[in-house]
């Protein structure tokens, strides 16, 4: 059953607010915490800063990334990693205020040696989910530039040995190629009952990120039925974007307008769409 639009705007209005609140009610603590590494006060600032937007970038990403996308629990891992840094350091400021009195200098020192470790780690998380969404979204492009290269060498293999096998080589460099290209499935013709199914649950065209999400079950459907080859992975949202425009081209007037959040802002929505 499909989950409606506004559920999971409301859904993430209210977590953006309680997260900004949260994040100002804990400022101060850990404002306190950066004190206490004898940084200067505007420094000092900054320990809350990189925690707090460490936070938002990883949930920020993991709302945008499709359910199916290889990435996700990745990005969901370093928002839980980001919490646990903010909920540490809110716990670990609290404690030496109430109760530092009872413990060891020397294991003071060393937990506040470990809190001034915290903003080299949050760089290097972060740069460490640059490169994993950046290595996802580059791995089509280079499946494709592979399955051009096989084509081309079957070509120039057919150029240089007229015949084998009794057969010209030029059309075994056909199959070659053949084979290669039905590896990519034809998304406009896969994509057109997804399409209409998802007009007529809507009462709307469905956006760019909805499609690409019944696509996906559309995918997984058809490599089940033994239809498509195992491993086929669903199209990435550019190639969803044209199959989807395309489809439009050829929509029936009675298809509802877009989304009004067609921009692709909107989660998906589907449980299932094929």
């Amino acid at each position: 059953m499909p989950v409606p639009t506004s559920a999971i705007r409301v859904a993430r209005v209210g977590g953006t607010i309680a997260e900004f609140s949260a994040a100002a009610i804990s400022a101060h603590t850990l404002y306190h915490l950066g004190c206490q590494l004898d940084l200067r006060p505007w420094a000092a600032w900054l320990l809350p800063a990189a925690l707090d937007i460490y936070a938002f970038t990883a949930l920020a990403v993991g709302y945008n990334l499709p359910s199916e996308h290889p990435g996700q629990r990745i990005v969901l891992r370093n928002a839980r990693l980001a919490f646990a840094f903010t909920l540490g350091c809110n716990a670990l400021d609290h404690f030496l205020q109430k109760a530092g009195r009872l413990v060891d200098p020397t294991v003071r020192d060393l937990l506040l040696v470990t809190v001034a470790t915290l903003p080299p780690l949050v760089v290097e998380r972060l740069l460490n989910l640059q490169s994993v969404l950046i290595a996802h979204r580059s791995a089509p492009a280079v499946h494709d530039h592979e399955a051009a290269d096989q084509g081309n060498l079957a070509h120039q293999e057919g150029t240089d040995r007229p015949e084998i096998d009794g057969r010209p080589r030029a059309d075994r460099s056909e199959e070659a190629a053949g084979r290669v290209g039905r590896r990519r499935p034809d998304w406009t013709s896969e994509g057109a009952p997804v399409f209409a199914d998802l007009s007529a649950r809507l009462g709307r065209r469905p956006s760019a990120r909805e499609f690409q999400q019944g696509l996906a079950v559309q995918t997984r459907t058809l490599i089940a039925k033994g239809r498509m080859e195992a491993g086929t992975r669903p199209p990435s949202i550019t190639t969803t974007k044209r199959v989807r425009s395309a489809l439009e081209a050829t929509a029936p007037p009675n298809v509802g307008p877009r989304s009004d959040n067609d921009p692709d802002t909107t989660g998906p929505v589907l449980n299932a769409g094929a």
